[in-house]
Order: structure tokens, then sequence, then C-alpha cells
């Protein structure tokens, strides 16, 4: 999502600086977290966050300067795990064969959703629009990195490999997304590896013949 114009900087009041300071950081946004991913955006005011970490809300106000704050830290926390689940997922893809590298790839997308997809979504609908950064810089790199892939493979001729890795990478995130949340069952039916497959498969197809 594009970034408006101007944009606030959010940062904490007070860093964390003794372990036990970590601690109550900690317990803080996991409680943060829990609530968006079980209730929703609208559930996770500071009040409840506070009363579920069982920390006061002047204990919160000295760390997360408001609402947003916390939810901006909650998102580089997501995005970090998200990033080494994709990079273990993909580890060696380049020494793979075409069609391997592209079952990796399908597994490795699937893997990075995995990742509390609920507080992804209620992140995506509570954080402002222009403090999205993390999360779009996050999928900017993921597209990116198929984009160098694709223009490094010998078996392809890619006129717009970096447009190619957009289609694929948005076209099967949101893929995902909708099956997790509407048939979250379905992330295990092999018949759906198969046909991300294809897709991926068939759009490289497509993208070479069109070179």
């Amino acid at each position: 999502m594009p970034a408006t114009a101007r944009k606030k900087p959010v940062k904490r009041r007070r860093s964390p600086i003794q372990s036990r300071g970590q601690a109550t950081v900690d317990a803080i946004v996991e409680a943060a977290a829990q609530i968006l991913a079980r209730k929703g955006p609208a559930a996770a005011t500071t009040n409840a966050v506070a009363a579920r970490a069982g920390v006061s809300i002047g204990t919160l106000y000295q760390y997360f300067a408001d609402r947003e704050a916390l939810l901006q830290e909650i998102g580089r926390r997501h995005v970090a795990e998200m990033q080494a689940v994709l990079a273990g997922a993909l580890t060696g893809i380049d020494g793979l064969a075409l069609p391997a590298a592209v079952d990796r790839l399908v597994a490795a997308i699937v893997a990075m959703h995995r990742v509390a997809p609920r507080l992804h979504q209620a992140l995506h609908q509570s954080l402002a629009r222009d403090h999205l950064d993390t999360i779009d810089a996050f999928e900017v790199a993921v597209e990116a990195m198929v984009s160098h892939a694709l223009a490094s493979r010998d078996e392809l001729d890619l006129a717009h490999p970096a447009l190619t890795a957009t289609v694929l990478v948005r076209g099967l995130g949101g893929l995902i997304r909708t099956t997790l949340r509407r048939e979250p069952e379905r992330l295990d039916d092999p018949a759906l590896a198969l046909a991300m497959r294809a897709m991926i498969l068939g759009t490289l197809g497509e993208s070479r013949r069109r070179a």
C-alpha cells in the first residue's frame, strides 16, 4: 500500500534497558497480539491490553506512547518472524531445477502465511495507513527476491521479471490469505499446492512467450 506524504514516527517513551523492563514489554506486546488475533482490532484497547498483561495502564504508557506505537512493535516482531520462516524455507532453492524450485517456493509462501494469519490480517486493519511501512517493506523485499531468482534462471528469458514476480507474489499471497480466512483446512490439501504450482509455471510460460 502506498504511504502518505507525511509520516509521524511513533516511538516508545522509554527503552527497556533492564531485563525486567524487557520482560514487561514482551508481556504487553504478547497480550496485545493475542487480543488482536482472537478478538480483532476494536477489542485491542490499551486498557484491555494492560489488564491482560497484568500491568497498570501507567506502566504500559511508560513503554508505549500510545496504541499506535504498540501496534507498530507488534508489526515489527511479526514481520521478523515471517522473514525467519521464509528464509529457512527457501534455503538451497538456487541449486534446484525449476520444477523443484517452484515446489519449494509454494511451500515457502504457504509457510510464511501460516505465521499468525489472524494477527497479520488484524494488523492490516488496525495500523494507520502511514504506519504499514514494516509490512510493506517486507512484501516488497519478497517480490525483489523472487524477481532476482527469476532473472538468474538460465532456462527462463523473461522480458519483465520484476513484474512477473509481483504478479506471482501478490496473487499467491492473496489466495493464501483468503483461504486461511475462509477455508483454513484447505491449506493442507495437496491439490491446492498443485494448483499454485500450475499457476506459477503457467505464468512463467506466458511471460516467456510474450518476451
